[in-house]
């Protein structure tokens, strides 16, 4: 992949009333001027008065130069959210940063693009009032455009999100955080109450406090495609066609989209009503944890579903599925 780091200066609008101050200001200054701050002292002068002179011919009045043109709308401005200031892009949506990206080189394409859309920019573009343009730059994709870069981030929309102020994509699978005024990721807050996937595999199956497993792990959901298997708060869980041999292909920034189940090792192996229980197991992923099956496949979540009976990764790349009771996928 041919992709380069593009700094770039701001832009400056110079208008004409910025141009005739600064003229002013020059007439006014000699090879060695006084300090503004000096007042200047009137000196005694003998008045002449001259002669009239002649009348001259007024010199034709040359049309007025055209109004410098407005600049367009910044492409990133800054957002009130329950994490307080993020960065936003033009309509107010929340952007996101990808710890998976070293370097500002971005690494999310295909159907990881699809939920986490990169903000394409032009070279030459400008930002909002009260931000540091100094942060900002651009990074060359795969496809030759220009994405906005904060600090060492590109930066990405969710497709989840669908209002300013928005955060539902923060957390997600741990790798995907919104960014502060100052291009850093913000770990600290809070992630949104309804963001289950971006819980990590232990609060999602687990009640760390009482050391206990919540049953069922799997249970049958209702949805559009009609019952299907979801997580025991009802998200939507999915099977990867790549993984036919029984074992998880989708790591690394895959798994950031599309988060794998993971349980304790050694917890009981439950399902709800409908599901035969004989039929989980689990399988190391190579991430690390162990990922929970149903048949031959292991199930994963999909970071643009964030109520129960969303299927928005249904059928993604013809590789994803959302699974029935007997483990087999819905298409």
């Amino acid at each position: 992949m041919n992709t380069t780091f593009t700094p770039r200066a701001p832009k400056r609008v110079v208008t004409l009333a910025g141009l005739t101050a600064a003229a002013v200001a020059l007439s006014a200054c000699g090879d060695d001027p006084a300090p503004i701050s000096a007042p200047v002292e009137a000196a005694e002068t003998t008045t002449t008065v001259a002669a009239p002179a002649p009348a001259a011919t007024a010199a034709p009045v040359e049309p007025a130069a055209p109004a410098a043109e407005a600049p367009r709308d910044a492409v990133v401005k800054i957002s009130q959210t329950e994490l307080g200031d993020v960065l936003a892009d033009a309509d107010g949506q929340t952007l996101y940063a990808f710890t998976n990206d070293v370097d500002a080189v971005s690494t999310c394409y295909g159907t990881c693009a699809e939920a986490w859309p990169p903000i394409i920019v032009d070279p030459d573009f400008i930002v909002s009032p009260g931000l540091d343009s100094g942060i900002f730059a651009t990074t060359v994709r795969e496809d030759g455009n220009h994405q906005l870069v904060a600090g060492k981030f590109p930066l990405y929309l969710f497709a989840a999100d669908a209002k300013p102020g928005d955060i539902t994509g923060h957390g997600s699978g741990d790798v995907w955080f919104a960014v502060d005024l100052g291009g850093r990721i913000i770990e600290d807050g809070a992630p949104p109450a309804d963001a289950e996937q971006g819980e990590t595999a232990d609060e999602q199956i687990s009640d760390e406090q009482a050391g206990e497993v919540v049953a069922p792990m799997i249970q049958l959901g209702d949805s559009e495609l009609g019952p299907i298997v979801t997580d025991a708060n009802g998200i939507s869980l999915y099977l990867f066609t790549p993984d036919e041999a029984g074992n998880p292909t989708c790591t690394g920034d895959c798994a950031g989209t599309w988060p794998p189940l993971l349980i304790e090792a050694g917890s009981e192996l439950a399902a709800g009503e409908g599901i035969d229980p004989a039929l989980l197991s689990t399988v190391e992923h190579p991430d690390g944890g162990m990922q929970l099956k149903i048949g031959i496949w292991p199930l994963y979540y999909f970071a643009g579903d964030s109520e129960p009976g969303d299927v928005t990764g249904q059928g993604s790349g013809d590789k994803w599925f959302v699974v029935a009771a007997d483990g087999k996928a819905i298409r």
